[in-house]
């Protein structure tokens, strides 16, 4: 009778060799055999990483203002307005040029005087006196120069009211000459109010080319 010590001795020996090359590589820190065939993460090509597209997008082109650069809108309350709002109400039409010139820089409402009072200052903001002024309506033209103060007045007559804002006043301003100052037209005094109507300032001063 053969004795069957060898086989079990042969399978003992080959389970005892498995464990200890399990157990042995993470203790020694040798790669594990059963990986062999795996690219360790930072050996990994670069090739074969993830590709991200990177969002690239333009510059947006600024939205031009809302209104004129610069100017500043005022109610009879002394409350800032926007443009927008002058226009609805009164029609009032700005139309700014570029370069060294008288811009518009304020249109404030005014109630009671039948009048339209123009400011102009100089560069650094003092008044500019003896400035030429023209005030305009179809077929004729009042002229006067700014006092120390910086201020022409012009009155309304019974042909100034506004009845439509959509067509605005029959008025408009030049300061010095039509090529050295901003264009304020459709200027006049809204009908049914207690002469409603909007003072214009100038400044003088370089605006640069609008997009």
């Amino acid at each position: 009778m053969k004795s069957s010590s060898g086989p079990i001795l042969a399978g003992c020996t080959l389970v005892l060799t498995l464990l200890v090359l399990h157990l042995v590589p993470p203790v020694l820190g040798l790669p594990d055999p059963s990986s062999a065939g795996e690219i360790p993460p930072d050996l990994t090509p670069i090739a074969y990483l993830p590709f991200v597209a990177a969002s690239f997008r333009s510059t947006p082109t600024p939205t031009p203002p809302p209104g004129p650069v610069g100017l500043k809108v005022y109610d009879m309350y002394g409350v800032e307005r926007t443009y927008e709002w002058a226009v609805q109400k009164y029609g009032v039409h700005v139309e700014q040029i570029s370069g060294s010139a008288y811009h518009c820089v304020e249109l404030r409402e005014r109630s009671g005087p039948s009048s339209v009072e123009v400011w102009v200052y100089q560069a650094d903001g003092l008044p500019a006196s003896n400035v030429r002024v023209e005030f305009h309506w179809p077929g004729d033209v009042a002229v006067q120069y700014t006092e120390s103060s910086g201020k022409a007045g012009f009155g309304y007559g019974p042909g100034s009211w506004i009845y439509d804002p959509a067509i605005g006043g029959p008025h408009w301003l030049v300061v010095v000459d039509e090529s050295s100052c901003d264009a304020v037209s459709r200027l006049g005094m809204l009908a049914g109010t207690p002469h409603d109507h909007m003072d214009v300032s100038y400044r003088h001063g370089y605006l640069s080319a609008q997009p």
